[in-house]
């Protein structure tokens, strides 16, 4: 066991350290090759534009780590919450309680799930990883980029981090692009601008890869949803045994999803019971 832990830390330090490795070694190539941030650094007159790039790059690796180091929202172990709502178990264990050590609990007045791998009785929303060996709040999934869990407490830092790291490849592409120097000679040329190319390869898949990402996570925090409940909605007890397989039963409006629930996170995982338990009355009242 404490062999797999060094193991689960020292992964943590290497993908970080990539990371950190790729972040600089496309600003220096920017800034030790002729580029327009190369120029505006030797350009006294020009500061705003390479204190702003420098900028950028902080507050993106700031999120990076910010993302990486917050608590997703682990549930303490022999927690047992609050509950004042949700949905009464009816029918035998569904296909994700069994495959992680799940299973649904019965009491007077709600619906539980109980992890069998961390002995306790999780939240709404929580899910065991298998990576972490931790259930999380409001789990959405575990990314092996940053090497932790995406939860409740970390999720709108993981979607500044995309944001912020979107823009600073586009402006990196931009610098690139024209950084080329032109040459008549094919192979001379590749040999000439070989760093600049390599650069520009990293940086366009990066930018298709946190593109794809952004808008995903943006649809998920204006919609208040998660990546386990869209990809397992049909295994999830909560959610499969819904009036309307279409219902999400988190979604508040898009405004009230995306401030007050998704980036100040207002609503705490005691909550998400409540929220719950009124959508579903308000969809049945309406549809009456």
């Amino acid at each position: 066991m404490k062999c797999i832990f060094e193991f689960i830390q020292w992964k943590k330090v290497t993908v970080r350290a990539c990371h950190l490795l790729l972040v600089f070694g496309v600003v220096a190539s920017l800034i030790f090759q002729p580029s327009d941030l190369r120029t505006a650094i030797y350009d006294t007159s020009n500061y705003f534009y390479y204190i702003a790039y420098g900028l950028l790059v902080y507050v993106s690796l700031f999120f990076y780590f910010m993302t990486c180091y917050t608590d997703p929202g682990y549930v303490p172990y022999k927690r047992i919450p609050n509950w004042t709502g949700g949905m009464m178990s009816t029918s035998d264990d569904d296909d994700e309680n069994e495959g992680n050590g799940q299973q649904p609990v019965t009491t007077s007045n709600n619906y539980l799930r109980k992890c069998l791998l961390c002995n306790i009785e999780q939240p709404l929303r929580s899910h065991h990883c298998d990576f972490c060996n931790r259930c999380v709040l409001k789990y959405d999934h575990h990314c092996p980029y940053l090497e932790t869990c995406i939860g409740e407490y970390n999720h709108c830092y993981f979607w500044c981090f995309l944001l912020t790291t979107d823009i600073l490849i586009v402006w990196s592409i931009m610098l690139c692009s024209g950084s080329f120097v032109p040459f008549s000679d094919w192979s001379s040329w590749l040999h000439i601008n070989k760093f600049r190319l390599f650069a520009m390869h990293v940086l366009i898949i990066s930018l298709c890869a946190t593109t794809i990402l952004l808008c995903i996570h943006s649809v998920f925090a204006l919609t208040n949803s998660t990546t386990w409940e869209r990809v397992s909605r049909h295994r999830i007890t909560y959610l499969n045994r819904l009036p309307n397989e279409d219902l999400n039963p988190f979604h508040q409006g898009y405004c009230h999803n995306f401030f007050y629930s998704f980036l100040c996170r207002r609503i705490k995982e005691q909550q998400w019971d409540i929220v719950y338990k009124k959508r579903v009355e308000e969809h049945v009242t309406l549809y009456m």
